[in-house]
């Protein structure tokens, strides 16, 4: 197609200066591209935690309970089941039931550490074992690690809790369920035990999310055994953050390998196939994200 010029109209050739500055508006393309990648990589780690939380971390404890019922069953069958308390932290020391709730063959392991927690229910070091008499205390999780815990308020006065231990099998019988700062139960009577089962609690819709409240279940035991020796109290609380130097150490070693996974996955993907970098590149990152997120749960406390 060609443009025609009237023949009366000359040909005017620009000689002066041109403005060749950035349009309005396309200098701060940029920044706004900058943030909106940040703002996209913010959401798809905040939605990776709370599928990690929700979801993920509860293959972690269902795997650590199939290994710690095979162990205590065991253990149970020969009779060297724990009789008392003050064993190393994680081990093993009872099978939880509560049929109202649907919990079926929960193992009990000793300690409320987060790293405690994230197996199973802990058992509070300091207060005597199930089904002995004095005042027995097991924490878990509300949120995290399959929220083995996370139904408690939806028990009633009279149901029954069954915690079998190396001692035999005992019956617990629901009488309240408080909040922290309501009024404790009564002291207990000659020969009676009392279980609290605590986990962490919030208010609201999303209260799970961030939990600022404890709820505690009361059953009692008219007929428990003799206790047991009982270890020495915790310090650290199971709603305060509590985090180990080596803890620290493994989320920097696991971050730096996240790094480099990523790193690789992107070096693949320019210089090989999409498809193959993909293949090779997603399951080294999907494991490198789900150690780091196993990691830093611990950052968070044991109850939730």
């Amino acid at each position: 197609m060609s443009v025609l010029l009237a023949p009366d109209e000359p040909t005017v050739v620009r000689t002066g200066p041109v403005d060749a500055s950035v349009p309005p508006g396309l200098a701060r393309e940029p920044i706004r591209l900058g943030v909106s990648q940040a703002l996209l990589a913010l959401a798809l780690v905040a939605v990776w935690l709370v599928v990690y939380l929700t979801v993920l971390s509860g293959f972690e404890q269902g795997h650590a309970q199939k290994g710690l019922y095979d162990r205590v069953r065991t253990e149970l069958a020969l009779g060297t089941a724990p009789m008392s308390a003050g064993a190393p932290a994680g081990t093993p020391i009872a099978v939880l039931d509560v049929p109202a709730l649907g919990i079926s063959n929960l193992v009990v392991v000793e300690g409320t550490r987060a790293e405690q927690t994230a197996d199973g229910p802990g058992h509070l070091l300091g207060s005597v074992l199930p089904g002995q008499q004095g005042v027995s205390v097991l924490m878990g999780r509300s949120l995290a690690f399959g929220a083995p815990f996370a139904d408690l308020p939806r028990l009633r006065v009279g149901d029954r809790i069954l915690v079998t231990t190396g001692q035999g099998r005992f019956t617990y019988t629901v009488n309240g369920v408080r909040r922290r700062g309501d009024p404790v139960p009564a002291a207990l009577q000659a020969k009676e035990g009392r279980l609290s089962l605590v986990t962490a609690a919030g208010d609201g819709r999303f209260g799970a999310l961030a939990p600022g409240d404890t709820v505690y279940v009361d059953a009692v035991l008219a007929d428990a055994a003799p206790a047991g020796v009982v270890g020495t109290r915790d310090p650290v609380s199971p709603m305060e953050v509590h985090v180990s130097a080596g803890t620290l150490a493994e989320l920097a070693l696991a971050l730096q390998l996240l790094l480099g996974a990523l790193v690789a996955t992107v070096w693949a993907w320019q210089r090989w196939s999409h498809r193959g970098a993909w293949i090779a590149g997603a399951p080294v990152v999907l494991a490198a994200a789900w150690l780091c997120s196993s990691l830093a749960s611990q950052f968070l406390p044991a109850l939730v």
